[in-house]
């Protein structure tokens, strides 16, 4: 891209937020303005108190989520608008993103290294950026590692632990601009190095913080990538000096996948790994650390091997009922799994097609809210599935009274806020003024004073008042939302596309 058309696709509401939120939330609107505010300010975000950010809490919006139903969290978080547009400003700059683009394009001199993470921008053929990036995912990752097993005989897996909140900040201005550049005195605050700016931007946002950055945007998951792209750079070259010339690596995102022929190769490159890592204050995750001689099968993630061969086309349920107890018993086994999405999206398609549901729709809004307490990453989808269900029960005051049980179940669960806004989705249509706890459901409902962002740091009562104050909500998408949720609104893929439609005839 060049760098205008890298600020356009930055600044779309997909890659602010690449979590799933319903269609009516919309904040091209509000970046837009915000960025036409900044550009009468000679300095930007500069002349109305950008330095004072760090000072507060909360400058950023956190959705936490809960990754498997007890004591894991993932917080996704709303940048604050005013910061992320100067963020991207900064960055599309014609020089500085020459600088970035230089700096990729050494990243990936190693032709035995495959980078798959980069964020993508959607082709024609694709729905969505996010369902360009999964496809790049199959292409890049699983269908490059079945090649690969025509050349190695092992596969070395392993992910970084708690990648995220683990980055250090200064490690940006290391990959851009060299580790020995970066760490100089006289440049350490000097704003005119892109890296610099990038770093101490993260920090204003996190309260001074310097370990960890944002997740949810793909500006967070580009700037991940220039990190990882410069732990790559330093990994090759310390191969080269070893002399290890037999392998290929693939890293998508924190994930490596590392292929040789001799065993001794694969630890001597895990060791690399730990050891490139480590120097920028990152770790291997031994849990999911594994090596295997079996090329074919490691390269299948082990849930979708396992999905393939209880949900394929010939071992579908003849009930709705039937087929969620099935999923019940592997999200127990696999929770969060991609495959749970997959599947609930085929069983929303056969509930979409019926007129009339011959079994009791009441049994199977509860496994689907069993579903939704183990598996927090389903919420939308079973969202997908709930609102079809809820189709088939004529009364309204019967349905708002399900979905405050389930509602409720979630009472003592902490980080449900997506589900809230997925509950609300499907009941607004019924009764807008159904109360959610969360901030975002509370916009939606017109609650007034509701403010998700920290901007007591910004100087300038009209920006606040003006650009900061610009809708997320979509009113007329709001309204014309019917209480069943449409495909197109939660599924990547349309529930009949299937990257692995002659692999699922194969009986495992």
């Amino acid at each position: 891209m060049t760098a205008d058309e890298a600020q356009d696709f930055l600044l779309k509401h997909k890659s602010y937020c690449n979590f799933p939120l319903p269609p009516y939330f919309d904040f091209t609107n509000l970046l837009s303005e915000v960025k036409e505010h900044l550009a009468t300010k000679q300095n930007g975000l500069s002349d109305i108190g950008l330095k004072e950010a760090s000072n507060y809490d909360d400058v950023n919006y956190v959705l936490q989520t809960n990754k498997d139903g007890h004591y894991s969290w993932r917080p996704f978080q709303l940048i604050h608008p005013a910061l992320y547009v100067h963020l991207v400003s900064k960055i599309t700059e014609e020089d500085n993103w020459q600088i970035i683009q230089e700096r990729f394009a050494l990243f990936q001199v190693n032709d035995k290294m495959l980078n798959a993470g980069i964020p993508r921008e959607a082709g024609e053929d694709s729905a969505s950026d996010t369902a360009e990036s999964v496809k790049g995912w199959w292409n890049d990752v699983e269908q490059q590692s079945l090649i690969k097993a025509l050349e190695f005989k092992y596969l070395f897996s392993t992910d970084i632990s708690n990648f995220y909140p683990s980055i250090y900040t200064h490690s940006v201005s290391w990959a851009i601009h060299t580790k020995p550049v970066a760490k100089e005195q006289r440049n350490r605050n000097k704003m005119s190095l892109i890296g610099v700016t990038i770093d101490k931007t993260l920090q204003h946002m996190q309260n001074g913080q310097t370990n960890g950055i944002p997740q949810g945007s793909v500006l967070m998951d580009f700037i991940a990538e220039l990190i990882l792209g410069y732990a790559d750079f330093e990994l090759t070259s310390k191969l080269d000096t070893l002399g290890v010339e037999d392998y290929y690596i693939i890293r998508y995102r924190d994930d490596y996948r590392v292929f040789t022929n001799l065993k001794e190769d694969s630890e001597t490159i895990a060791r690399q790994i730990t050891l490139t890592l480590q120097e920028l204050g990152l770790q291997l995750n031994a849990s999911k650390t594994s090596i295997s001689e079996d090329i074919i099968i490691s390269s299948i993630k082990e849930d979708k091997r396992v999905a393939l061969s209880i949900f394929g086309k010939s071992h579908w349920e003849s009930t709705i009922q039937k087929s969620l107890l099935k999923l019940v018993m592997f999200s127990r086994k696999y929770p969060n799994s991609g495959q749970i999405d997959k599947q609930l999206a085929r069983l929303s398609k056969k509930l979409e097609s019926k007129t009339q549901l011959k079994e009791d729709p009441k049994p199977i809004i509860s496994i689907i809210s069993d579903i939704m307490l183990t598996n927090p990453r389903s919420f939308p989808s079973c969202a997908l599935v709930l609102s079809n269900t809820l189709k088939f029960i004529e009364d309204d005051e019967e349905k708002i009274e399900l979905l405050t049980k389930i509602k409720n179940k979630f009472k003592s669960v902490l980080g449900t806020g997506v589900l809230d806004i997925w509950l609300q989705r499907i009941s607004y249509p019924i009764q807008p003024d159904l109360e959610f706890n969360e901030a975002l459901c509370n916009i939606v409902a017109n609650v007034p004073d509701i403010n998700i962002w920290e901007s007591s740091w910004i100087n300038e009562e009209a920006f606040k008042g003006g650009a900061l104050a610009t809708s997320i909500v979509d009113r007329d998408k709001l309204n014309s939302c019917d209480s069943i949720i449409t495909e197109d609104e939660v599924v990547l893929f349309p529930y009949d596309f299937d990257f692995d439609e002659e692999f699922e005839e194969i009986e495992l």
